[in-house]
């Protein structure tokens, strides 16, 4: 019966520490559950209380991401140099994306993503900077302090449940209470294991920011590779070609009209003669006219 007791004590115990808020100290009541036992009391009370007072005044644990999108001569180049820069500040390259456009006319762009000791940041953010210019630039912050604090507090608790439940097991007699008390302390590690991932999942953000980069070329490929001497003859040929086909279309309109020459000119005969007569009947008469 009494290992069936602190059986019954221990779940509950455990139940309640799944079910409380991080900072409700479900310590204290796995504690007042077992009266039998005032060191433990004692103990499991004041990591209880001390939990409390942690979490009342968490230092800050901030995310850091920051986007950079730079303008450069040489994409190629650029990206050794920035690839070299965040190695000289500790961090490591996560991703990258070189876009080689198929068109000639369209920019070459490529991306980063690196991650960078969070000390380092804004040191590298402005040798990052100085190989390019800048179009835009923002930092983002995640304060995740509170999240560490409480998943930290819950692991002391359930710890402190692990720690009476392979005592419990110590204790019990029958196999049907030993199964109980396996179930329960795998539930509890269970537990600890998926917290002690998410904390150490929070600090590695936290120690190390992410860097989005973005690199696009200031000119249009084809007038980045083109040498000066070949951009001069392209343009001498486009003009002699123009030439050419202006000459010919000045040849042809030519032809046409010396095509419809005879009727160009007796059109124009016709509206000399009708000029003609209309100036003949607006002369003033003359005076003989005027006496006959």
């Amino acid at each position: 019966m009494a290992g069936q007791v602190l059986l019954g004590s221990c779940s509950a115990a455990v139940n309640e520490t799944r079910q409380e808020a991080p900072m409700s100290s479900p310590a204290a009541d796995l504690a007042a559950k077992v009266p039998d036992n005032r060191a433990l009391q004692q103990n499991l009370a004041q990591t209880a209380s001390q939990s409390k007072v942690i979490a009342a005044q968490p230092k800050a644990q901030l995310i850091k991401t920051a986007n950079l999108e730079l303008r450069v001569q040489n994409v190629e180049a650029t990206i050794q140099k920035a690839t070299a820069i965040v190695a000289a500040r500790g961090g490591d390259l996560l991703e990258l994306q070189d876009r080689v456009p198929e068109d000639a006319n369209d920019r070459r762009t490529a991306t980063f993503k690196f991650r960078v000791p969070q000390s380092q940041l804004d040191a590298t953010l402005a040798d990052l900077v100085e190989i390019g210019t800048v179009d835009t630039r923002s930092i983002q912050a995640q304060d995740v302090s509170t999240q560490i604090v409480d998943s930290e507090a819950r692991l002391r608790n359930l710890r402190k449940s692990e720690t009476m439940v392979l005592g419990i097991m110590e204790r019990s007699g029958s196999v049907s209470e030993v199964l109980k008390v396996s179930q329960e302390l795998g539930n509890i590690r269970s537990q600890i294991e998926q917290i002690q991932a998410q904390v150490q999942s929070l600090k590695g953000q936290v120690a190390y920011s992410t860097v989005n980069l973005t690199l696009k070329a200031a000119i249009a490929q084809n007038q980045q590779a083109e040498p000066l001497g070949d951009r001069l003859q392209e343009t001498w040929s486009q003009a002699t070609h123009a030439v050419g086909e202006t000459t010919a279309n000045l040849l042809r309109l030519a032809l046409w009209l010396l095509v419809f020459s005879p009727y160009l000119l007796g059109g124009a005969g016709l509206i000399w003669l009708a000029k003609k007569g209309l100036s003949r009947s607006k002369r003033p008469a003359t005076p003989t006219q005027a006496s006959e």
